[in-house]
């Protein structure tokens, strides 16, 4: 069975991350999200968590949260105690929702190697080709 996804952010990045990889890869009826609101703070944030982990029961399930070191992923890596099959990685991307809705992996572990990897690979920076002064862009 695929693991479960779980996207962690402060704000509403998490929100908006899902609806984008919704527009592109369609209905992702096996994500949630968890959105840090200033207000939440630890204790918030962890009972919008646990209150996801609780009806979702012993399945795998991975958590992709924006910030390393941040409220959303710290909260994440807590709850790693109580949840032995929950997995989390930082960096939330387009790319990485995108991968982890589409991919057919089962198994949690490889599938947030997988993630982490393509998270890494989506950040680039873009340069202009070069172009002989005869080729130019086409229109």
């Amino acid at each position: 069975m695929k693991p479960k996804l779980i996207l962690m952010s402060h704000g509403n990045m998490a929100k908006e991350t899902f609806a984008s990889t919704q527009m592109i890869v369609g209905d992702l009826a096996n994500a949630e999200i968890v959105s840090m609101k200033a207000e939440d703070g630890l204790s918030g944030t962890q009972a919008k968590l646990q209150a996801i982990l609780q009806k979702n029961g012993d399945v795998s399930t991975i958590i992709i949260a924006d910030l390393k070191g941040g409220t959303p992923c710290n909260v994440a890596m807590m709850a790693m105690g109580t949840y032995p099959q929950l997995r989390v990685v930082s960096g939330l991307n387009l790319a990485m929702v995108i991968e982890a809705s589409v991919s057919s992996l089962e198994n949690v572990d490889e599938l947030a190697a997988y993630l982490t990897t393509i998270g890494q690979q989506a950040v680039e920076m873009i340069e202009l080709p070069e172009l002989d002064e005869e080729e130019g862009f086409e229109e």
